[in-house]
């Protein structure tokens, strides 16, 4: 199982590309918290009516509310559930951006990438042939923010 908070779904649907994950992982599993974010929330995305069509995302509610409601101590809703969901779960993998949800998630020792991770796999699967268009897509279209130095580490491990 794959599951996913909020960014990375917003980062691909922004740029028209929630296919390349479902190419990478088949379905990716969203708790309530995330669906509520992408789909529901204050924060209307125009891409997100991709993300509510898309049949390679599915719900999938969480049944650790006490794990939940500590890791909302330092966390956003979508990131607690989204660890709380993978934990319960035993997911291979979760897609996660944000520093304080990837250090916590490191405690727990899940295994997680995010969508940059997610571009770099893709290209080396082939699904696409460079990870520059996409980023740039990533930063214009869903104002995904990167530090420069690590955009260019990035594109210099890619060879672009």
């Amino acid at each position: 199982m794959i599951v996913s908070n909020s960014t990375p779904l917003i980062n691909f649907a922004a740029i028209n590309r929630l296919d390349i994950l479902e190419r990478l992982f088949g379905t990716v599993v969203i708790p309530p918290a995330v669906a509520y974010e992408v789909l529901e929330g204050s924060h209307q995305y125009p891409s997100m009516s991709a993300v509510r069509e898309a049949t390679c995302i599915a719900r999938h509610d969480i049944a650790n509310m006490m794990l939940r409601d500590a890791l909302l101590l330092e966390l956003d809703p979508g990131e607690a559930e989204a660890i709380t969901l993978a934990l319960e779960q035993k997911a291979a993998l979760l897609l996660l951006d944000e520093i304080a949800g990837r250090t916590i998630a490191e405690s727990y020792n899940l295994v997680f990438t995010g969508s940059i991770g997610c571009l770099i796999e893709a290209k080396r699967a082939g699904i696409i042939p460079a990870v520059k268009p996409l980023l740039d897509a990533m930063r214009d279209e869903a104002r995904f923010w990167l530090h420069p130095r690590l955009y260019a580490r990035i594109l210099l491990e890619q060879g672009e």
